[in-house]
Formats: C-alpha cells, sequence, structure tokens
C-alpha cells in the first residue's frame, strides 16, 4: 500500500501547481532518440490526461462519474472531463479552482518521470536527461509508452487488484464487527443469519445462477434430493426470477402428477401464503415440502388463469432409469437424472433390451432431465462408444481432462434407430450425453424443442456446520468434435409440441408416440 500511496502522491506534487514540470530523479534506463522531431506530432496536456486515464480505466469503480470538478473552462460532456474525474477521484491530482491549460505542451522528461511513477518501473536513462528536456512529449512517445505497459503494465494492475481487494475486505469484516457490537438493535441480530447471508449473496455476485450455497438445513434437504429420496410433492422447481416459482415438471406418479400440475406452473401461493420477490426459492420449497401424507393447497398461474390445487405429500423415491418394450420392434429408455447408481440402472436397462431379438428402434427419454454427474454419463456413453475413444471433455482453469469409454461391450447402436426425447429442461449431463451420441450416430433423431444449453460443470464442497457449496468449475464439450452449446443447445430434428390436454386426458403422450411410430 506504501507504493501505491507514493505513486499517487508523487503526481500531485507533480501537477498541483500546472507549473512545475520537472524535479530530481532516479534514472535507468534508455528511452528514444531525439533527434528531427516534427512539432506537429507533439501532444497535449489534454492528450496526456486522457492517455493517463485510459490506463488505469479498469482499475476504479464507476462512482468517479459523481465527482464535481471546480476546474475552470472545461467543458463537462468531454472526454478530458471524465478523464479529470478519474484522476481526481484516484487522488492523482487535486480538484480545484483554476485553469488546467489542456492545450499546453508537456516536456518529455516531465512525462517521462511522471509515467514511471504511475507505472512502478524505470522509463528514463541518465545520460539522456537534458535532451529529454530540450523537446516536448510526442504521440510517438505514447505509443512507445503502451509497448513498455505491454510488458510491464500486467504487474502494476495485479499489484493494484491485489491491494484494492485487500481492502475491501478488511472493509467486509469490519463492517460485520460494528454491526453486531455498535448497532442500536444488536440484541435483535443474529449473527448466524447474517454470516448465512453474506455467504449467499457472495455468490449470486459473480453471477452464475449454477453457483450456490447451501446452509446447513437447505444443504440437508439438496443432498437428500441428490440421493433421490425425500418427502413432498415431488416436483422439480425453478426461480429464475423473483418471485417467479416455475414448476419445471412432476416426477412421474409422484403427487404433483397425480395432482395435475403441469410444466411451466407458476406457484403463487402456498397454503394462502403469497410467494413475493422477499422469498427465495429455498423458502418457498420449505412451505411445499415436510411431512408426508399431509396436505398443501398451491395456488397456480398457467396460461393466465389461477388455480387451487390440493396436493397430498408422499415419500418420493425417485427411480432414476425406467425402461420397458413398448412394441415388438421398440425399447423405451427414460433417464431423469444423472445422480448416483444412474450407470448401474442403465446398465440393467440394457440388458433388457439385449434380450429383445426383434428390437430395432430404441427410444432415450431424457425429458426435463436436467441434473446429474458427469461421470455417470461418461459411464453410460462407456456403453456404445468404441474403447478409448473420447466420451466427453471438460476444460479447467489450467487444465484439460478427457474421459474416454471403458468399451463395456453392451450394445452398438449402429444396429438400431435411436430417437430422443428433449425439451426445454433437458440439461447438462443429459445434453453431454445427447451430445456425444450425435457426434458417433449422427443419423440420430431428437424431437421437441431446444435443449437448455447449460454446458457448465460444478462440484461441491461440504464444510463441517453442515453447509455446502455447490460452484463451477469448468466447461464441457462433446466426446468426438469437442462441441459446446453455450448459448446455442442441441437443436430437434422434428419439432412437436407436447399435447398436454390430451395427457391429462387419457395419459397420451404425443410425443412418444410420434417417436414410437417413427421409421
Amino acid at each position: 500500500m506504501k507504493k501505491i500511496t507514493l505513486i499517487l502522491t508523487t503526481i500531485f506534487i507533480l501537477f498541483s501547481s500546472f507549473q512545475q514540470e520537472s524535479f530530481a530523479v532516479k534514472i535507468k534506463m534508455n528511452w528514444i532518440e531525439t533527434t528531427n522531431i516534427s512539432t506537429s506530432n507533439e501532444v497535449s496536456r489534454r492528450d496526456i490526461f486522457n492517455h493517463l486515464a485510459s490506463l488505469i480505466d479498469k482499475e476504479v469503480t464507476s462512482s468517479y462519474k459523481y465527482i464535481d470538478l471546480k476546474f475552470k473552462n472545461l467543458d463537462t460532456n468531454s472526454e478530458l472531463y471524465k478523464s479529470l474525474q478519474k484522476l481526481v477521484f484516484l487522488d492523482l491530482i487535486k480538484n480545484t479552482e483554476t485553469s488546467i491549460h489542456p492545450e499546453k505542451k508537456i516536456e518529455l522528461y516531465s512525462f517521462l518521470r511522471l509515467s514511471e511513477k504511475v507505472l512502478g518501473f524505470d522509463m528514463i536513462n541518465p545520460n539522456e536527461i537534458e535532451k529529454l528536456k530540450a523537446r516536448n512529449t510526442t504521440k510517438n512517445d505514447l505509443k512507445k509508452l503502451n509497448s513498455r505497459i505491454n510488458i510491464e503494465f500486467t504487474k502494476f494492475r495485479r499489484y493494484w487488484q491485489t491491494s484494492q481487494i485487500k481492502q475491501k475486505k478488511s472493509i467486509l469484516v469490519d463492517v460485520y464487527d460494528i454491526l453486531i457490537k455498535e448497532h442500536y438493535e444488536k440484541g435483535n441480530i443474529s449473527e448466524d443469519e447474517i454470516l448465512n447471508s453474506a455467504i449467499e449473496w457472495i455468490t449470486k455476485g459473480i453471477g452464475d445462477k449454477h453457483t450456490v450455497y447451501f446452509p446447513p438445513t437447505e444443504s440437508k434437504d439438496f443432498n437428500e434430493w441428490l440421493n433421490g429420496e425425500y418427502e413432498g410433492i415431488g416436483s422439480y422447481v425453478l426461480m429464475e426470477t423473483p418471485w417467479i416459482v416455475k414448476i419445471i415438471s412432476p416426477i412421474s406418479w409422484s403427487p404433483s402428477q397425480k395432482a395435475w400440475l403441469q410444466s411451466w406452473d407458476i406457484i403463487s401461493k402456498v397454503n394462502g401464503k403469497i410467494v413475493t420477490k422477499e422469498n427465495s426459492l429455498k423458502e418457498v420449497i420449505s412451505w411445499i415440502k415436510w411431512p408426508a401424507w399431509s396436505a398443501v393447497t398451491l395456488t397456480i398461474i398457467r396460461w393466465w388463469n389461477e388455480y387451487n390445487i390440493d396436493v397430498t405429500r408422499e415419500k418420493i423415491i425417485i427411480i432414476n432409469v425406467e425402461s420397458k418394450l413398448l412394441t415388438k420392434d421398440t425399447y423405451y429408455i427414460q433417464i431423469k437424472s444423472f445422480w448416483d447408481n444412474v450407470s448401474k440402472n442403465f446398465k440393467n436397462a440394457l440388458e433388457g433390451l439385449k434380450k429383445q431379438r426383434r428390437v430395432k428402434k430404441v427410444i432415450i427419454d431424457l425429458r426435463n432431465n436436467g441434473w446429474g454427474y458427469l461421470w455417470q454419463v461418461a459411464d453410460i456413453l462407456s456403453h456404445f462408444v468404441e474403447e478409448w475413444k473420447p466420451t466427453a471433455v471438460v476444460k479447467y482453469l489450467k487444465s484439460n481432462q478427457q474421459y474416454t469409454s471403458r468399451w463395456y461391450n453392451m450394445i452398438d447402436f449402429n444396429d438400431y434407430k435411436i430417437v430422443i426425447l428433449q425439451n426445454s429442461w433437458t440439461a447438462s449431463a443429459s445434453e453431454i450425453l445427447i451430445g456425444t451420441i450425435k457426434d458417433y450416430f449422427p443419423n440420430t433423431t431428437i424431437i421437441w424443442e431446444k435443449s437448455y444449453w447449460k454446458w457448465s460443470v460444478q462440484t461441491i464442497r461440504e464444510y463441517k456446520d453442515g453447509s455446502t457449496l455447490k460452484y463451477t468449475i469448468a466447461k464441457w464439450f462433446t466426446g468426438k468434435t469437442q462441441t459446446g452449446i453455450d448459448w446455442i443447445g442441441i437443436l430437434p430434428t422434428i419439432e412437436l409440441e407436447f399435447d398436454s390436454e390430451q395427457y391429462k386426458k387419457d395419459w397420451a403422450d404425443n410425443q412418444l408416440d410420434k417417436a414410437r411410430l417413427l421409421k
């Protein structure tokens, strides 16, 4: 911090009078030739101020824009005004009622002396001081400065950022201590709630909705959900915008499905309690869950109409893989998530497929499947991707990891027509599976709509107090072509909207029927 302070105060010394432009220096390096310099290329104070401000453009907060400058004869809409605001904000110059003489030239020696103090490295050869004082700064000098910055300025920026981060961390701790010790209602303040809220907002601050902090209670619920067993209504829900709690999909044969809750339903009330922008998703879920065999009344909005639906909670045990023979030549496999044991259950489904000698078509249903472990997907792909061929590529901060097929030799997808069902909630692990299948079996048919386009990989860190942090550590790409789907998703071959009214009437699945009838 002492180094930064020295740099800033030195600039103030140079410009406080706007007349003093040279002083004693410590000089070490060669700079430029000084002969045959055209005065038409000389730069003004305006150019210098703007140039220096641009060098620190990313190192200050936007609050500098609110500084009201006192300088005389200065256009408030000019680039120079904004540059001076920034320099004043950093205490590089004094904000005084004086003229800055924006068109006046600056001798090269003073400019380089200023630059070396700002940037933190030597700029001047002691043998050239007189020459540098003999002429003014030119455009070419600014270019040479930029070239030197490309080499050295990264060190300065890193030092500056580190100093700022350390300062912010100390402020964070100090604010916490003051509120706990000195706030008027400190007796009513829960330190645990403050800390949980602070940690949650830190995770939200990075702008990644897949990075989430779960306090101890919510962490327990999350882990139960990962294990595929909990008590509730059996629906996947999402809150991407405040107070809009959407049902992604009811789990098959769950209380939600029995009560005819549907994908895209919005939960506006729970037992008459209104969902507001103040409520988090975890809070709303806590209203809905627990205990089994009790009832909960959900007020839902569906196509701008409001309905009250009573749902009896049950113990939910998610069967992640279901399979059956649809017709004599069509085999159906539904994968609901990619959590523990899914690869093992998928293997059992393939055992059933191998027994059906007349089957020519395999339907893989991944609708509403948006979660799971990458290694489970890679293991599933080993059943039909040849040995040692890549099944997924994961790119981390400092390295890449390639998953390769173990080649279980369970099935040859070339012997079947492959049809995949997906929708806008088909995400993450499902998209890896679909993308890699398409890589190796390009004739695969995909039905309904574009997938969710989630291509990030998360890991989980557990803490001693029972809380959990789920955070993004990598991006994934398909195995063979290393295709990413960020903002793109996986596009369908056939677009066919799901007929929810027909499904409600007689459980008919028009998309599955379409897949079954394909030749």
